[in-house]
């Protein structure tokens, strides 16, 4: 073997070697409840909010505090159960003053919280009247789990918080299920599911992504320009074995076109993180009585800040409509 094979050998096995490693930390930075990376990028990019910044809409430090401490003062009721898997999971209610028969289940986003993602939602649709769920997704807030699942787990979970409920309170309750980013495709892939129960009304998806593969594929070419192969590929045959399950499996368009109950979709038209495309490709796939809320000037997750009074009103016509 001469001394150019040799180097080239050693090349390719240096490249293949890099490119798994690179599979693994991306694999990892992606699912886990820790990711050590992105969170060092995270504090260097995103310092702390600063009270006295005006974002130019109703979402600034001061509200989204306002908003957390108001979810606290209700003094939430916790409640356990155990997912399939053996994994505990943690839900919070916030009971209605009125004695309503509806409970709203929220679903909240990727590396989200329970009040940082749908404090102010909660606020609003507990003064409507209605029951307020809040969940801890799994590798979240209280809730176990090693990895986060796209919507691939937390659908699964939150229909099993749905029958747990259920179980709860009886079955002449009423549900609408809402959810915001990595929620609002969680609650899309619930869409579709033989398990849905029959008292869920009305679901509500929030900047949803069409797939997990999709929403990653769009990212690799906005954000850094690259096509995400061979990378993706890869990570999926990593979470296959490490998570059991992989980006292409979170998928909410199948669901949607197999959705049992109303649906209403909103986005932002300026979102740039989960394209407003993808809310035309779900609403267009979806077979039942539906609506579509684009809030122009909205970025990702911001369109209820942006123009509450719209956002509001879009949503109680809904409501009105199916409960």
């Amino acid at each position: 073997m001469n001394r150019k094979t040799k180097a080239g050998i050693a090349f390719l096995s240096g490249l293949s070697i890099s490119t798994v490693g690179l599979g693994f930390l991306l694999s990892h930075e992606s699912l886990s409840r820790n990711p050590f990376v992105l969170n060092k990028v995270f504090s260097l990019i995103s310092p702390p909010p600063d009270e006295n910044v005006d974002h130019g809409n109703e979402y600034s430090h001061t509200k989204w505090v306002e908003y957390d401490n108001w979810c606290k003062s209700q003094k939430a009721k916790e409640y356990e159960m155990t997912a399939k898997d053996g994994k505990k999971l943690v839900s919070y209610l916030i009971p209605s003053k009125t004695g309503s028969k509806v409970f709203v289940l929220c679903a909240h986003g990727y590396r989200g919280t329970k009040y940082g993602d749908f404090g102010a939602q909660a606020q609003f649709y507990h003064s409507l009247g209605y029951n307020v769920i809040l969940v801890d997704q799994r590798a979240s807030g209280k809730s176990e789990g090693d990895y986060i699942g796209f919507g691939f787990f937390e659908s699964r979970d939150c229909l099993q918080w749905l029958r747990f409920y259920n179980d709860m309170f009886g079955s002449d309750i009423e549900f609408v299920v809402a959810g915001i980013s990595m929620g609002g495709a969680t609650v899309c892939m619930m869409s579709g599911s033989d398990e849905l129960p029959e008292n869920v009304k009305c679901i509500i998806s929030d900047c949803a992504y069409t797939t997990a593969d999709d929403e990653i594929r769009y990212c690799f070419q906005h954000y850094l320009g690259i096509s995400a192969e061979p990378f993706l590929s890869l990570v999926n045959c990593i979470n296959l074995h490490t998570a059991k399950y992989t980006f292409t499996m979170a998928d909410a368009i199948s669901a949607v076109k197999k959705a049992k109950v109303p649906m209403l979709f909103i986005h932002g038209g300026a979102d740039d993180f989960v394209p407003t495309k993808m809310v035309y490709e779900l609403y267009d796939v979806c077979p039942t009585d539906k609506d579509l809320l684009i809030v122009e000037k909205a970025i990702h997750a911001q369109s209820f800040f942006e123009e509450p009074e719209k956002y509001q009103a879009k949503v109680k016509e809904f409501l009105s409509k199916h409960l």
